[in-house]
């Protein structure tokens, strides 16, 4: 009887429980609370939401909707946002820092000055965003793909790149400092005066893009294509090198 009881009381918990979440989101969209710290908002409708400055800090916002939505300012540091989509949102200064976004979507959102800092963005779909003055350091780009954004003066120090995509990307002084690339697409990005200082990059093309007056202190370059590539100015002296093809389209012995 006893275990009888409990059951029903375990299901009217649950049923309880259940339109809360609705509520919630219904609140947040509403403006009635801007807090929402810890919430399971899986698979939530968000989508041209005014959520600017809301702090859904440590979330689960998997497979929810936010496209067009205004997450300027916004805290969602530490969330769970696996195949969320962010599509065109704004995300001007949101935190993101320590977030899972694995198989995300940001195409052409706003993220100027978004801080992603050890953030995992394995397989994110990132094209055409805007990630100017971005803080990415210590995140997890690997196969993100990133052809045509705007990441000028961005921080991606210390981030892993495997088989990353940023064709097109105009990456010009961003920093790159300490990072681990391998197998990536820089093909025709723009990423003068970029900094790659002791970072190890391995098999990577950056055939034709512009890489002048970008510097290679203390880098590992092992495999790499520069064929066509603008690079004056590069102090390639400064870089542990091996059987890279240069800007002649010649491979070092």
């Amino acid at each position: 009887m006893r275990t009888v009881r409990r059951a029903a009381f375990a299901a009217l918990v649950a049923m309880a429980a259940a339109p809360a979440s609705a509520d919630q989101v219904a609140d947040l969209i509403a403006g009635t609370i801007k807090e929402c710290r810890g919430c399971d908002l899986q698979g939530a409708n968000f989508k041209k939401a005014n959520l600017a400055g809301v702090d859904l800090t440590g979330a689960n916002l998997t497979d929810a909707t936010f496209h067009r939505a205004n997450l300027r300012e916004a805290i969602l540091t530490d969330v769970t946002a696996v195949e969320t989509n962010f599509n065109v949102a704004d995300l001007t200064l949101a935190q993101l820092g320590g977030g899972d976004f694995t198989r995300a979507f940001f195409y052409a959102a706003q993220m100027s000055g978004v801080d992603l800092s050890e953030a995992n963005l394995t397989d994110a779909r990132m094209q055409t965003s805007r990630l100017t003055s971005a803080k990415l350091p210590g995140a997890m780009l690997d196969r993100a793909l990133l052809m045509e954004s705007v990441a000028n003066n961005a921080d991606f120090s210390g981030t892993s790149m495997n088989r990353t995509n940023l064709t097109g990307a105009h990456l010009s002084r961003g920093t790159f400092e300490g990072a681990t690339i391998s197998f990536a697409g820089f093909v025709q990005a723009k990423a003068g005066r970029a900094i790659f200082d002791g970072a190890k990059i391995a098999h990577t093309d950056f055939y034709g893009a512009d890489l002048r007056r970008a510097s290679v202190a203390g880098a590992t370059l092992i495999g790499n294509r520069f064929t066509t590539a603008a690079a004056g100015g590069v102090d390639f002296e400064q870089a542990t090198m091996n059987g890279n093809f240069m800007v002649n389209g010649q491979q070092q012995n």
